[in-house]
């Protein structure tokens, strides 16, 4: 027979109820903004936090990459900081600081660089019309092109020589990083938009390519002549996946969808005339 004093009974009742609240009862709560990083900031201008560049694209990362395009579409004063890994509250990249202020998340980043830098809209409906191509670009394509790029090797080296791995090591640490990083962005892309065999996913792809195809038409961008929003979000997802190295991806654009792929030099010229490697 077992026989529990009431002190115990009690703390293993309240460290169970703890628990329990914590997991279930609690609500969330998103962190403080942090104090800036930048102390001496000069006014006005944009300190764009993100990954290191690689040789042969400005970002791995498509919103890296979207928020740059976006600062330089409008000719909005900004700064790389990539020289110390910094994350942002919410535990990611890029990030920016505008003034001091910490500024998360690339909608929000969009939201308040217009708001501050005066950015023009869109006609309502094209403005309308640009939010869901983003949102098309960056909560789906992005889950999608993200599977094709962790199929070979040639993205977890990019990886490999981004963080400086010694050549000597490489064979140990290449094993490594595909199964634990490979893992968790495939877990992520699941949750986010659901599993698919391979034949499916292709499918799948395929129709939000024909979307951007469709809409772009026979226009330079996607809405006339001038890079705008929209393009930041389609151009960030698909150049980092084109660029830095060629996977099946690069196969899918030039035998099915061409105007895209021409679509995304315009913008390379236009962006980035001297930042690509090809």
């Amino acid at each position: 027979m077992v026989c529990c004093c009431p002190v115990t009974t009690t703390l293993v009742v309240g460290v169970v109820g703890y628990f329990i609240y914590k997991k279930i009862f609690k609500v969330p709560t998103i962190r403080p903004k942090p104090e800036a990083y930048k102390k001496d900031y000069k006014k006005d201008v944009v300190y764009l936090y993100q990954f290191k560049r690689t040789r042969k694209c400005p970002n791995l990362s498509p919103f890296c990459m979207k928020v740059e395009v976006f600062c330089r579409a409008y000719k909005i004063p900004y700064e790389i900081c990539d020289e110390k890994r910094r994350w942002s509250r919410n535990g990611s990249l890029p990030f920016i600081e505008l003034n001091g202020e910490h500024i998360a998340d690339t909608d929000l980043i969009e939201t308040r660089l217009r708001k501050h830098f005066n950015v023009p809209s869109l006609p309502a409906l094209q403005e309308a019309q640009s939010v869901a191509i983003t949102r098309l670009a960056d909560n789906h394509l992005f889950n999608l092109l993200i599977r094709y790029k962790i199929q070979g090797d040639e993205f977890y080296m990019v990886l490999v020589k981004l963080i400086k791995i010694p050549n000597f090591l490489v064979p140990v640490v290449l094993p490594l990083i595909r199964g634990v990083f490979g893992r968790k962005i495939y877990k992520k892309s699941t949750m986010a938009i659901g599993n698919f065999e391979q034949e499916e996913m292709d499918e799948i792809l395929h129709r939000d390519l024909q979307a951007i195809q469709d809409y772009l038409g026979d226009q330079k961008f996607l809405f006339g002549d001038k890079v705008t929003a929209a393009d930041a979000a389609v151009f960030g997802q698909i150049a980092s996946v084109i660029y830095p190295f060629r996977c099946k991806i690069n196969n899918v654009l030039e035998k099915d969808f061409p105007k895209v792929l021409e679509y995304c030099e315009r913008i390379r010229q236009e962006i980035y005339p001297d930042d690509f490697t090809i």
